[in-house]
């Protein structure tokens, strides 16, 4: 998919796609936007510094949305009939709904790293009013950082894991994450991370299979009780085929020894790289391993 991307100012994080929408304070803010954009694209929301915003997430990256196919207009108040929005959400002088011009959205996400506005899109505060009233493509470096932030997708009365905004972009939710039934996929077909903090630092292990299992075997000989440090699992990507799983791991580590990070003790073991570096090559390894899962299913 040949995505663009665009940054708004928002007063916090999207709803799931239910409940949510791009939404606008006018009708000719919207039009134009409709002219160009496309099913698929994405919407950064950067909340803004007014009052009534989020005051946990004022000039922080919120979340983003993707815009949904067909691209069709909706009125954003309608959207949870049931539910009275906050009163500053409300216009003082008529009492009108601020942002009732909607566009639809498919996914959405809420950003959980403390990442500020200014590192994400250095020149945001040159919009202006326009900065909300709108929405502004993103430049190539922006894109990349966007990618290696760690988000949670809004899913309706689901509980979503932790994944690198690239990972999660290319993962649909519909891919639950956690053990499926035998029946529909080979049980041995995680993409883990595990790691363990000791005197020595920081050190990750990369490795694919049976994630719970092969982290289990980590710690069997770690002596807990005398305050060694145990095994850890980040999160972790399952996948419909063994091949998938393992292409994504031999990526991840061939990638990281490029780069430098390649341990003597262990030829699954990377030290000295950082979580973000990581979250990086995690996001592109997903990727890769997705693609040999559809390779097997055209197949």
């Amino acid at each position: 998919m040949n995505r663009r991307y665009y940054w708004t100012k928002t007063w916090g994080a999207p709803d799931v796609p239910e409940y949510d929408a791009l939404a606008l304070s006018h009708e000719g803010n919207r039009q134009p936007i409709l002219n160009y954009i496309q099913p698929g694209d994405i919407v950064v929301f950067l909340t803004s510094d007014a009052m009534g915003s989020d005051p946990m997430l004022r000039g922080r990256l919120a979340g983003a949305v993707e815009i949904a196919d067909p691209v069709r207009e909706v009125d954003v108040e309608s959207l949870r009939p049931d539910v009275r929005r906050p009163p500053e959400h409300y216009r003082k002088g008529d009492g009108r709904f601020r942002w009732p011009f909607g566009i639809a959205v498919s996914r959405t996400w809420a950003f959980i790293e403390q990442e500020s506005n200014d590192t994400l899109i250095p020149g945001h505060a040159d919009k202006g009013m326009q900065g909300a009233a709108s929405i502004h493509e993103m430049q190539p470096a922006e894109i990349g950082r966007l990618m290696t932030l760690n988000v949670r997708e809004q899913v309706k009365d689901e509980e979503t894991e932790k994944l690198p905004f690239q990972g999660s972009l290319h993962r649909p939710w519909r891919q639950m994450a956690g053990v499926r039934a035998p029946t529909k996929v080979d049980p041995g077909t995680h993409l883990y991370i595990a790691q363990i903090y000791d005197a020595h630092g920081l050190t990750f292990k990369v490795g694919s299979g049976k994630a719970a299992e092969r982290i289990e075997d980590l710690n069997r000989y770690r002596r807990l009780t005398q305050g060694e440090a145990k095994w850890s699992e980040r999160p972790s990507s399952q996948f419909a085929t063994v091949a998938a799983a393992r292409a994504a791991e031999d990526f991840t580590l061939l990638e990281a020894k490029k780069a430098g990070y390649g341990s003597k003790d262990h030829s699954e073991f990377l030290i000295g790289i950082s979580s973000r570096e990581l979250n990086a090559l995690y996001s592109k390894a997903i990727e890769i391993g997705l693609a040999v899962d559809a390779e097997a299913e055209v197949i």
